[in-house]
Order: structure tokens, then sequence, then C-alpha cells
């Protein structure tokens, strides 16, 4: 069957985490993807997550420091539609390999580029692994953990964030390629992927009333969401949620054997006594939202991810048989597909290089054409019904890429408006169209907007859309080549696909919670703030549109596809897989502290109170480490415990300004966590404001409003984020104006209560 990226072929020279998994999504959405790896491959091929990260592709051994490799990779690139690197900024250049060598050779060549850090930023030529990244973006000091101070995430959040922004960049370019003809040199970087999971919380309204941020206020110890994790028998822990559009049957405390209005201590104490798998069975069954506190293992024996097929076999030629993530993505019309294992370092090399013909490089590239202003997705047009986040962020990122984004609401609006920044955090850009669509005269009126939209976006539980109208069916009755996407709760199928859901069941189920408490250790689990499942709900269904838009400009044909908030969790677990005995493979986890993987890769205290993140991952960085440090030769690999207690205790002996200056000397990787002052330092970092990556506008409530800006770069196809969260219906009158219906119409509609337009009296939380 057609794949959407059939034809399509990609040259991934990244490594680490970000630029192999982001590829993934397009590897197995049919690109012919191969990974050019150095003599000796990929250095991160010992990592046990590559298994998953690394397959559906074909791997060529190059050395880019040889000149007749050089001369073999430019040839290869010439028949290439996409280059995909992770270096620091200028080393392509130094390698001879660079932009300006790439068009002279393919002039329609998409070269998208992932470093560490932005180019021109102050942090650009520093390391930057992901642990360096959390330190030095703030993520480490926004989360609450089980002690005072910056927290270690478990979860790799820049690389997660960056995973999801690779397939978009490319993507992205390759659909303003079918306008203009030209490729581009697109970029993001890891730093980008962290202001992803910030989107609710790192903003500065100057107007905002008092309360506008509690929802999702930075608390010790945690708060959002840590209240509803409840403790089962034999230390088992369950995640209780409520907002899932479900109709209980019986209440938690009937459930739990309990008289009405029992207290928060007998609830929490007849559930220790309960068996935590039966009481989970028992909330679903009397139609309450719940779901396990599981390791990330678990995940590929949930019910649901296994009816959604987001569990595969692979047989691994060096394992056997292993289950793995699945295609997170569900393209309906155009099915992805998992290709092969990770291959065998340089197994495809002379295959891939044979018969490649010679390519010559002008002495003076071509001037660069001029760029072409909207965005990469000018002209593209989304109806997005979705709400509260999930729904809704998807499409604001479609808007950034420059997609003109028309927010269909219910007349008393979006139901998260009352939220406060949660709900500013994926609106921006957006034009709102306020609509009774419950009223048939509404709904006619979503009808005439449909066909002039390319995609239709909703985060509904299954059979809504079609009760409302709105459903796949409805929508190519009235445009054939519709593209249409539903990011759901759970998923399609049974037994949870009738089910709503909010992010932290997600969490749970897909090992979140429990590495980022360290509940191994005795610990509680902990609810990660940042709404990661909600975000890469969203940036799935971001690549899915991608991948149905980028096919439709190729073939004419349109789809549906979905994603879910079940899949999105089990992606920020994909580094795990199952052995043929049933059993996960045992990937490093955090110690009770919360400080780090290991004595190489984690946070340590100062001599001042203030903290250090270490990340010394090669043997010659560990060396230097022990050296510099005076703990003398200690085993990168030896007992834990003992080496970290070595390590602790030298490290006390100096401030942490002095260590960064003594490691930096030394070449041993580090940064000092930054105080995100709830997003105050990054809104108001020079460099973010210099490069884009923080914007600000006038909200007519709000006053000025700062948010984080570029996720990406299309210097071909430039756009920026200019325009503030809409008022409900704000643009209703516009917007129907183009339908053709006169003021009088609009007027007469909006006195009916079909319509709404907001006047002189809105208010924030109307």
């Amino acid at each position: 069957m057609a794949q959407a990226l059939d034809g399509i072929r990609i040259l991934d020279l990244s490594w680490g985490i970000a630029g192999p998994l982001g590829v993934l999504l397009l590897a197995e959405q049919g690109a012919d993807v191969i990974k050019i790896e150095p003599p000796g491959g990929d250095p991160f091929r010992s990592y046990e997550g590559y298994r998953c990260w690394n397959r559906s592709r074909r791997s060529v051994v190059l050395d880019l420091k040889a000149a007749d490799d050089v001369a073999r990779f430019l040839a290869l690139a010439a028949t290439a539609d996409v280059v995909v690197e992770a270096f620091r900024p200028g080393v392509l250049d130094r390698l001879g390999v660079g932009w300006d060598v790439l068009r002279s050779v393919n002039p329609r060549l998409v070269l998208a580029s992932c470093p560490p850090y932005p180019d021109g930023h102050r942090r650009a030529g520093r390391p930057g692994y992901d642990a360096l990244v959390q330190a030095s973006g703030g993520e480490m000091t926004d989360q609450p953990g089980w002690r005072m101070g910056p927290i270690f995430l478990h979860f790799p959040a820049p690389s997660m964030g960056a995973a999801f922004l690779v397939p978009t960049v490319v993507l992205a370019a390759l659909a303003a390629r079918e306008r203009t003809g030209a490729g581009q040199h697109a970029s993001t970087s890891l730093y980008q992927g962290v202001m992803l999971y910030t989107t609710q919380l790192w903003q500065e309204a100057s107007g905002a009333p008092a309360g506008y941020h509690d929802v999702m206020a930075r608390t010790y110890p945690p708060g959002v969401h840590q209240t509803m994790l409840f403790e089962c028998a034999k230390g088992e822990w369950l995640h209780y949620s409520v907002l899932s559009g479900l109709t209980p049957v019986m209440t938690m405390d009937e459930t739990l054997g309990l008289d009405a209005g029992a207290t928060d201590v007998e609830r929490r104490a007849r559930m220790r006594t309960r068996d935590r798998d039966e009481l989970v069975d028992d909330l679903r069954r009397n139609g309450h939202a719940v779901d396990p506190v599981t390791p990330a293992a678990d995940v590929f024996r949930h019910p649901q991810t296994i009816a959604n097929a987001t569990a595969a076999r692979v047989d691994d030629p060096e394992i056997g048989p292993t289950t793995q993530m699945g295609v997170p993505i569900h393209m309906l019309g155009t099915p992805g597909a998992i290709v092969g294992p990770q291959p065998a370092v340089g197994a495809d090399t002379a295959d891939v290089l044979a018969n490649l013909a010679p390519v010559t490089i002008p002495a003076r590239p071509a001037p660069e054409p001029l760029p072409a202003p909207g965005g990469p997705l000018a002209g593209v047009r989304l109806l997005d019904f979705g709400q509260y986040l999930a729904g809704p962020f998807g499409p604001m990122v479609i808007g950034d890429l420059g997609g003109d984004v028309i927010k269909i609401e219910p007349v008393v609006g979006d139901n998260m408006r009352h939220a406060g920044a949660p709900f500013v955090g994926c609106q921006r850009g957006k034009r709102s169209v306020a609509i009774d669509l419950k009223q048939k005269v509404g709904l006619d009126l979503a009808h005439r907007l449909i066909p002039t939209a390319d995609i239709v976006h909703h985060n509904m539980t299954r059979g809504v859309a079609t009760k409302l109208g709105i459903d796949y069916v409805a929508c190519r009755g009235l445009r054939d080549d519709i593209i249409y996407c539903n990011t759901y709760a759970y998923g399609v199928a049974d037994p949870l696909g009738h089910s709503g859901g909010l992010d932290p069941l997600y969490q749970a189920s897909s090992g979140l919670e429990y590495e980022a408490g360290a509940v191994h250790e005795g610990n509680a689990p902990l609810y990660l703030r940042f709404g990661m499942c909600d975000t890469s709900n969203a940036m799935l269904s971001v690549v899915g549109v991608l991948l149905a838009l980028v096919h439709r400009e190729r073939t004419g044909e349109g789809q549906q596809l979905w994603t879910s908030l079940h899949d999105g969790g089990i992606f920020f677990s994909s580094d795990m897989w199952l052995g043929p005995d049933g059993k996960g493979w045992d990937r490093r986890r955090l110690d009770r502290g919360q400080h780090g993987l290991g004595p190489a890769y984690r946070l340590y205290r100062t001599q001042d109170e203030a903290w250090i993140c270490v990340a010394a991952v090669t043997d010659q960085q560990w060396s230097a480490l022990c050296s510099v440090t005076g703990a003398g030769p200690l085993p990168r690999d030896g007992d834990r415990g003992t080496v970290e207690a070595a390590l602790v205790a030298r490290m006390m002996t100096r401030t942490a300004l002095g260590w960064h200056r003594a490691l930096d000397a030394a070449g041993v990787p580090n940064e000092m966590p930054v105080e995100s002052l709830d997003g105050d330092a990054f809104l108001h970092d020079a460099d973010n404001e210099r490069l884009g990556l923080v914007t600000g506008y006038d909200h007519p409530l709000l006053g000025h409003l700062r948010q984080f800006g570029k996720l990406f770069d299309f210097p071909a196809t430039p756009h920026f984020p200019t325009t503030p969260p809409p008022l409900v219906g704000q643009h209703t009158r516009e917007v129907l104006r183009d339908l053709g219906l006169r003021d009088g119409d609009v007027d007469g509609l909006i006195a009916a209560r079909v319509l709404y337009e907001p006047d002189d009296t809105y208010r924030w939380n109307n």
C-alpha cells in the first residue's frame, strides 16, 4: 500500500535522541532513510534504546574527514531530498559539506539542522547533552521534586521535544518546496525542544487578573495533579483523573465501599488495602478515568497499547523477537509500517554507493533565492474544532508555520478559557469564530467553511464529531481531498476508546511518573508539571497532518489520521523494549534523591549550596572529571553508591562557579542549572529575544503578553508569530463576511445565539 513519503530519500547524519527518533517518524511513513555513520558506527549505538530509535533505515559508513568519502557523500546528497544533521553550528562547513556546497549540488535539497543551541546563541559552541540543556534551559529548577533544589529529569525533555520538531521542520520544508520549487536550510534545536513543554507555564501577562497562573503554579511539594495519585496494596500506585467525559455509575467512595462524606485520609487508607489492578478494573467499570502507575516496560502490556497496535514485534538480529513501540501516527489512507530492525554498521554501504555519479562543485555557489514570506505553510487553512490543550496546541504550531488557523468554538467559548495560562499557551496566531454547531443554521455555516479548508483538526471523544455532523465522512463529502485529524485520549478501539482523559493518566501508564519519582527507590510517583503527553499527542498530530499534506501535494489525495494521548506517552518510553523473555532491558534509573542516572551524568551540590550538572559521557571526559576533582582514578562502571559518594564529597570543596570554570578548562561537559523563575529567566534573556525565541504582543484583556517565540527557522519561507490568542468569536464577522454573509445576517444570528462576537462588556472569565 502507498505511504505518505514514498520516493523521498533522507540522509541522516544525526546522533543522540532527537535526530534518530525524529527521523524514525519519517522512515516508517515511506521515506528511504540512509543513516550516514562514521567508521566504527554511531557512538550512541551502545545505548540499548537505539534498537527502536535506529530501526527502519539503511546504514552507510563514510568518514567525512576523508576527501574521497566527502565526495561520495556529496554524490549521494545529489540524489536525496533531505539531509538531517545534529552537529554544532559551523561543523558541516568545516567538513566541506555545508549548506552552500549542498545546495550547489542539489538546489531542491532540504537541510534540516538540530544542534543543541540555535546558531548565534551564546551557548552555541558548548556541549549539548540532554541533561546540560535541561540545566541551561531552566527545566531542572522548574520541576518540583522530593527535595529542594534542581531535579534531574529522567525524561530527556529537550531531546524529546526536538524529536517532534525535526520531522516538523523536514515536512514543512518539503511542503514549501512543492510551492517554491527550491529547498532550504531549516533548523531547530534541543533548546527549542525545551520550549514545547513550557507553553502552559512560561508566560508574562502585564494585565492578567489575580489567579491567572494559579492552575499551573509551581509548588513544593508538587501540587497540580499530584494529589490524585493513590497508593494501593504492595506499594503499587494508581492515578485517578476527573474531566474524562465519562458519567460514573458509582462514586469513587461507593466503589471503595465507603460511606458518603468519607475524608481523604479514609479514602487513602482504604486504597492501601486494595489490589491495584483489581481496583483499576472496578473504577473503570463504574465510569471512572484511572490508570496504573507502572514502569516503562509495562506500557507494552497495557490493553490499549495492544488495541492501538502500538506494541509491535521486531525481530532483532542480536536479541531475537522483541516488543517495541509500534507506529504512533495512525495514517488511515497511507498507513505507516516498521521496515526492519536496526541495521548493522555499514550493512548497506556497498549497495547504496554503487553507481553514484560524481558531482562538480561550482567555484561560487549560486545566490540564495529571495525569501518567500508567509511561512512554509502559507496558503494552507486549518479549522480547529478542538478544546483544552492536546487538540488546540497542534493547530497553533501549524499557525506558527504560516497556516491560516480558524478556531471554531462554542458561543460560550472553549471550556479551557477559564484556566488562564494553559489556554493562552495553545491559541496564539488563530482567528476565532464562535458558532453553536447544535443549531442547524450553525452547522450549515460550519459546512460552508469546511470546503475552504485544507485540514480539519479536533480532539473530540469517539462519536462526538459524528453527532455534531463534522466527522470525516461529512467533511469529505464537502471536500474530497480534506485532511482530517482527530487527537484522542486513548484511541479509536476499545477497551478504552470510548473514554476521555487527561495528561496524568498517560504519564502514569507510560512509566513517566514511576521513573520521575524514583518509585523503585521507595519514593512516591511524581507528576511532571510540563503536561508532556498533551504536547506529545499534539505534536504527533502536527507531524501526521504534515505527512498528509506532503502526500496530497504530490498525489492530490486527502486522508484521515489520528493520534492519542496514550500513544503520546508511549513515545516517551520508546527506548524501552521487551526481550524474548518478556522483560524490559535494564535502563538506568534515578537515585532516591533525583540527582541523576549515575556518577558521570548527574547533578552535584557544591560548597555554596548551588549545583552543577556534569555529563562525562566518554572515557576521556570521565578521566578528566576524576582528575580535576581530585577524586583519584574511579571506575566509571563501579559500584554506583561508592563512586558517587567520593565525587559528592569532592564537589563540596568548591563553589558551583568555581567548578564550572575548572570543568570547562579540563574538557568536562557541564552546566550550572538556571533558575527558571517560572519562565522569567527565559522570557527576558537577551539572546532569546534577539534570536526570536521570545515573542510579545498586546492582548486586549491581558495587556502585553510574552511567550516563547520561534520553534524553528525557515530562512527561505520566514514567518514569525505576531498575533495574540483571540477573544471568543473575535473574528466571527470577519471570517463569515468571506463566505458572503452581510453584517445584518451576522447581527441576526448573534441575536439568536447561533453566533457570538465580543463587545465592550467582555471579561477574561466569560
